[in-house]
């Protein structure tokens, strides 16, 4: 008897400490008043827009048999004196950036992606320390990740860090803004599930570097995306259904949190989740606040 009581309260604590966690999970965390110069610096984009391609890097100090460099290493550069580059100039290092497993989250989602553009990530950033004529060595001075050969090198950009906003002015129940809209289209790194602190990319235009962006999943009329199951507003079948016909606009959407906008082109932004509600998929739906 002990033996069925003690599992029994196990079993009890277990499912009580599952239950405090969903109820924990709907509570946002404050995550501090400001982004940081990483998630700036490191946020990427997707542009349609061509990068230029005339300045990159060669290889870097024991490139045999070194492969890769990070903060505080030497890389090489392919312009140099001749091309006006001098001692003390800085560069950011980017890199074009494929998923060649992505699986289709959203019906939409392809289509929008190549109508957005290339997505690029950001490698960190360098300093020339010493030219040459045809090239020059520059010291890495900020390292998102590693560096490799032929990685774009363009000017350096001295991106803002937008303040977030008070974590007492979240409205879970907000209703429409009536400003633009778009959808979460890509993600940093192409992960398909964002919470706090990570960054994904809206084809919102438009938007302005510190405009605030409220993510939100209206029900889906159809199934139209692999987290969600269409036909939910008024009827499930063995769970009960309402007496008249609800459409899924009449339903209130569901907020899942908030961003800020770290950069923009001319197809895109790119946006820092500070306050989250519910996890935030692909093909989620934001709007400006």
């Amino acid at each position: 008897m002990r033996r069925i009581a003690l599992a029994v309260t196990c079993l009890l604590t277990v499912w009580a400490a599952g239950a405090a966690a969903q109820v924990q999970s709907t509570e946002p965390v404050e995550r501090g008043r400001t982004a940081t110069i990483a998630d700036s610096f490191c946020a990427g984009m997707i542009t349609n827009q061509e990068v230029p391609y005339d300045l990159y890097v060669i290889s870097g100090k024991e490139g045999d048999p070194e492969t890769v460099w990070s903060l505080g290493q030497y890389i090489y550069l392919n312009k140099g004196s001749a091309d006006g580059v001098k001692v003390g100039d800085d560069f950011m290092v980017l890199r074009p950036v494929t998923d060649f497993l992505h699986v289709q989250f959203f019906d939409q989602e392809h289509a929008l992606a190549n109508s957005m553009g290339k997505q690029w990530a950001d490698i960190g950033h360098v300093r020339v320390v010493v030219v040459e004529p045809k090239t020059s060595i520059a010291q890495i001075t900020y390292s998102c990740t590693y560096m490799q050969r032929g990685d774009y090198v363009r000017p350096l950009v001295d991106y803002p860090n937008p303040p977030f906003k008070p974590l007492k002015d979240l409205d879970r129940f907000a209703p429409p803004s009536g400003k633009s809209t778009g959808r979460v289209v890509r993600a940093k790194e192409y992960l398909a599930a964002q919470d706090r602190g990570q960054v994904v990319y809206v084809n919102l235009t438009g938007a302005k570097v510190g405009d605030y962006i409220r993510f939100y999943r209206p029900t889906a009329r159809k199934d139209s995306a692999i987290y969600q199951i269409g036909g939910m507003s008024d009827h499930v079948w063995g769970f009960g259904q309402t007496p008249v016909h609800y459409a899924p606009e009449d339903i209130p959407r569901e907020v899942l949190g908030e961003g800020v906008v770290l950069r923009t082109t001319p197809t895109s932004a790119s946006v820092l989740i500070f306050n989250e509600l519910l996890e935030i998929y692909l093909g989620d739906y934001v709007e400006i606040e």
